[in-house]
């Protein structure tokens, strides 16, 4: 094979191929000054923030996987043993039916019982919430200094499981539905507080401050100002909190504090699975009813 920019290359003595076969200056990388553009470029995004920015990402990232991988050691997870005891599980299941319907009064009894401790304990802390949210929401609280304490309360009563209030109560007021539904109403009241009085803080200022302006006292201003645009709200979050309040109130049988959770701990000791499969339908019908209910109820106020 031949080149004719060779051929012509040799007989003219030049160096080099013709300038038409030669790749314009623009498209060819510039290695004369690589170190300058380099500098450069570091300089730029130096000035945007970018290596930093992606220094700052990478060390969280890293943080989080070595938390991650901390948490795990320190759950003693063990994957391998899981997959060897699946079978068990399987065994389980198929031993859960058909459920055993004998005692079926008494389940039915545990599982209003159970719906009581919810919402006698709802209804309490719809009391309790109410003036705590006013005294807290800073845009109607008439002590203001007084709303951060409040705040502090709140937060212990939300800290604070309702399992561990029923069990403190048990103590006190002996075992039965009472400390459960006692539990419930000390947790529930400082999360609704707290929702009732971010409900508060989003509401207009203008309808209050115009009851305010014609001379109304505080009472009047939260009658005609305040209540009507917040109560949908209000309501809202109670039924969200009494459907809650409905799941959390299963377990309180487990510390003794009334409900179906007892008959659901005994079955689960004794590994009578169609006798379990009876109260987890019971429950599982319970829970799915006052679900539907809640939420129709939270479709027809908006």
């Amino acid at each position: 094979m031949t080149f004719p920019f060779l051929k012509s290359g040799l007989k003219s003595g030049a160096d080099s191929p013709p300038a038409d076969l030669v790749p314009p200056r623009s498209i060819l990388p510039d290695l004369s000054r690589p170190a300058a553009d380099l500098d450069a470029l570091l300089a730029t995004e130096r000035r945007r923030g970018g290596i930093w920015k992606l220094l700052y990402q990478g060390f969280w990232g890293v943080l989080a996987i070595a938390l991650l991988i901390a948490s795990a050691r320190t759950a003693r997870v063990d994957l391998g043993q899981f997959w060897q005891r699946l079978p068990t599980v399987g065994e389980w299941l198929a031993r859960l039916w058909p459920p055993d319907l004998s005692e079926l009064p008494s389940f039915v009894e545990a599982i209003w019982e159970t719906l009581a401790i919810a919402i006698i304990g709802t209804g309490c802390a719809i009391v309790a919430a109410v003036p705590l949210a006013l005294m807290v929401a800073r845009n109607v609280t008439p002590v203001p200094w007084l709303a951060t304490p409040l705040r502090g309360l709140l937060n212990l009563l939300r800290g604070i499981d309702t399992a561990i209030f029923a069990l403190f109560f048990v103590s006190i007021v002996g075992l039965g539905p009472f400390a459960g539904a006692l539990g419930v109403a000390f947790h529930t009241t400082g999360s609704m507080a707290k929702l009732y009085a971010e409900a508060l803080e989003t509401l207009p200022h203008e309808p209050i401050e115009a009851i305010e302006a014609t001379g109304g006292d505080r009472l009047r201003t939260f009658a005609f100002a305040v209540l009507p645009e917040a109560l949908p709200g209000l309501i809202s979050i109670s039924l969200y909190l009494w459907e809650f309040n409905v799941r959390s109130s299963v377990i309180l049988g487990i510390v003794g504090a009334g409900g179906i959770g007892y008959e659901l701990l005994v079955s689960l000791k004794l590994l009578d699975f169609p006798r379990l499969c009876t109260i987890l339908l019971l429950i599982l019908g319970m829970v799915s009813l006052i679900d539907a209910l809640s939420a129709y109820l939270r479709q027809r106020l908006q």
